[in-house]
């Protein structure tokens, strides 16, 4: 990783899945990379799991990227699933309605929260 960068990226390929675990803030200076990453991580396998647990920051930039990945993984008959998103980046995924589009089917659902 470069010093100046403040994110990073690693994929694993398994033989039902690919998993990209990714870190740090997601922002702008990160779409092409993110977005290169994801599309040969997909012809190597149209079933990423992207892990978010080390993700503190995302933007809609961000967004548009793994939108248009999952779109993409559904066209090759495969599918891109959101895992392990925390704090900033769960409520952001939240209230834009990325989260309930790329979860996965079995992904345990929190409560809302009652005030």
């Amino acid at each position: 990783m470069n010093s100046n960068e403040l994110w990073q990226a690693r994929a694993e390929t398994h033989p039902d899945r690919a998993v990209v675990t990714l870190s740090g803030e997601l922002g702008l200076t990160a779409v092409d990379r993110l977005r290169d990453l994801l599309t040969n991580t997909l012809r190597a396998n149209p079933v990423i799991d992207v892990d978010l647990a080390r993700v503190s920051f995302l933007d809609a930039t961000i967004l548009s990227v793994l939108v248009t990945a999952h779109q993409d993984a559904t066209a090759a008959s495969g599918t891109l699933n959101l895992i392990n998103p925390t704090g900033h980046v769960r409520r952001v995924l939240t209230v834009t309605g990325v989260l309930p589009l790329l979860e996965p089917d079995d992904a345990e659902t929190t409560p809302p929260h009652r005030a």
